[in-house]
């Protein structure tokens, strides 16, 4: 009896879920349909997350799309994931996993949808946020699982373009009141940030990246500048009692800081890092907060509270 698409999908998928390589001749001989059919109906299931290595002995499957919902079994699951294959015309109703579809839709439809439920997880608590499509950090996070390359249009507002590109991305970081990604871009040849309100469009990539392991966060992190026209310098900070207690909780990505503490119970803090964001985290500290060293900063925010007592004190 001749299979209905999706049952074939589910055959094709069954059969290469044993971990070896099969042919499409040997798909086709036991699906009852066609090499043509066989060579479409891979190329549909990649469509919906399904992924294979392919040669001259045949098709390997790699990897599978991740079952998110734990409460469906495996036909109802694969029924639901099937479905999306095949084409407008063909009816559920035509298949014989019409009950396991029936199921799994009502199972579904009691909960919220997978992509909204993760978004609401992912916060960012401050004043305001940025103005980013939720489904984009959803499709971040799964590029990242599955190391697959993005193709994004980027927004730059200090040229004020758009431009496309790939990126393979790595981390998902909050920083300075924005989140961003840290993604390897393929056009420039290094690692960049890329602000996600700023990204217009994107598409997850087929393209397995390979993870660049000598790569290290923590020194990208370190050497992070807000623009261009940044520096880095030694800083040695004294905060005052009230506050060094949370400094000392901190851990900050200069391998060679120093957090000493004074008789007082004061702290004194030495690093090496990029003066403009470090600035905007010392200046929030106020007055519990003393930039001793280096001199030119030192007299830089001295100028700068000058003039802030001048608007203040009128």
């Amino acid at each position: 009896m001749k299979m209905n698409k999706v049952e074939r999908l589910f055959k094709i998928i069954d059969y290469l879920s044993a971990g070896d390589f099969v042919t499409a001749e040997e798909l086709a001989l036991i699906t009852k349909t066609s090499k043509r059919n066989i060579y479409r109906d891979i190329s549909e299931l990649e469509t919906v997350g399904f992924y294979f290595h392919t040669e001259k002995k045949g098709y390997l499957l790699l990897e599978k799309p991740i079952k998110h919902n734990v409460g469906l079994t495996d036909r109802e699951w694969l029924s639901l994931l099937l479905t999306q294959a095949l084409p407008k015309q063909n009816l559920i109703s035509e298949n014989s996993m019409l009950s396991e579809y029936k199921v799994g839709r009502k199972k579904t439809s009691k909960e919220k949808g997978w992509n909204r439920v993760i978004s609401e997880r992912i916060l960012h608590h401050f004043l305001y946020r940025d103005n980013y499509d939720e489904n984009l950090v959803i499709s971040l996070v799964k590029a990242i699982e599955k190391r697959r390359s993005l193709m994004i249009a980027y927004y730059s507002p200090t040229n004020e373009v758009e431009t496309k590109r790939i990126i393979d991305p790595y981390y998902l970081i909050d920083r300075d009141d924005h989140y961003y990604i840290v993604a390897y871009c393929n056009e420039k040849k290094e690692f960049r940030n890329f602000r996600i309100d700023r990204i217009r469009s994107w598409q997850i990539e087929k393209q397995i990246y390979e993870f660049q392991e000598e790569f290290s966060i923590d020194n990208h992190l370190a050497n992070w500048k807000m623009d261009y026209t940044d520096e880095k310098n030694k800083f040695v900070v004294r905060f005052s009692k009230k506050v060094g207690k949370y400094i000392k909780e901190k851990k900050f990505y200069d391998k060679n800081v120093i957090i000493e503490e004074e008789e007082d119970g004061s702290v004194i803090l030495t690093i090496e890092t990029m003066s403009k964001l470090f600035l905007r985290w010392v200046r929030k500290y106020g007055m519990d907060a003393e930039v001793m060293e280096p001199l030119h900063i030192r007299e830089q925010l001295k100028n700068e509270y000058k003039k802030l007592l001048d608007i203040y004190g009128k």
